[in-house]
């Protein structure tokens, strides 16, 4: 049995595709959703085999909502797309797997067969949207509140998860590992367990032992470690 998320704006298109859905007897509807925001805490809640994923969507489209997702744990993902000849191209290129709307019965059965025989490891890095990150998803119980990338001072790996900190001195938790913030964000690297913003950062001092830190501009200590530091002083041009 599948199971399976209906990620859509248009509330028509969500009611015939769960329609559409409805006859198959091995794919269970966890539920629909009509943004992104909604869509990202359901996945992280209920971790679905499979989303119906509508591209263009307000706020956050369906792409930059990939972004926001730990590749580890990356449902299935089925683009839903009106006729749009640039990404359907782009889309069978990198053979992912694409409904045109109004969905058909018969087309629909044919993703599901590729859906059933075998789950295929899905490259996003090709998808410029989902490379990106705008805003860092930070979860909480119930919702998700999205932080501003050039907004956050640091990131920190403690054993209990990641946690964000922010210009406001807030603290929340997210879902993304350190190395996916790394890769999607402007965040450096300065140690195993730390990404830090190097445009808040107010100074780096040296320490008697020979390592050095960050300061940042709210008067947070960000430890350096000292593998990384000569890159670190390489990039900001300190000899």
């Amino acid at each position: 049995m599948m199971t399976a998320l209906i990620v859509d704006d248009e509330p028509f298109a969500r009611r015939e595709l769960r329609r559409t859905l409805e006859p198959s007897k091995d794919i269970q509807i966890l539920g629909e959703c009509g943004n992104a925001i909604d869509a990202l805490t359901r996945i992280h809640v209920d971790k679905p085999d499979v989303v119906f994923l509508d591209i263009q969507m307000p706020q956050i489209t369906g792409i930059e909502m990939l972004g926001m997702l730990d590749p580890q744990t990356m449902p299935q993902i089925v683009f839903l797309t009106a006729y749009d000849e640039y990404a359907v191209r782009a889309f069978e290129k990198n053979a992912f797997d694409y409904l045109l709307k109004p969905v058909t019965a018969d087309r629909l059965e044919l993703t599901l067969e590729r859906l059933r025989n075998s789950f295929l490891k899905q490259d996003f890095s090709v998808l410029p949207e989902a490379c990106h990150l705008r805003q860092i998803p930070c979860f909480s119980q119930s919702s998700v509140i999205f932080v501003k990338a050039d907004e956050v001072e640091f990131v920190e790996a403690r054993n209990t998860g990641i946690y964000v900190s922010d210009t406001d001195g807030q603290e929340r938790p997210t879902a993304l590992r350190l190395n996916i913030l790394q890769q999607r964000t402007k965040l450096l690297r300065c140690h195993r367990q730390y990404l830090v913003n190097i445009d808040l950062v107010h100074k780096l001092q040296y320490l008697e032992s020979g390592l050095a830190e960050f300061v940042t501009q709210r008067g947070r200590v960000i430890p350096i470690s000292r593998r990384l530091l000569p890159e670190i002083k390489e990039r900001l041009g300190i000899s």
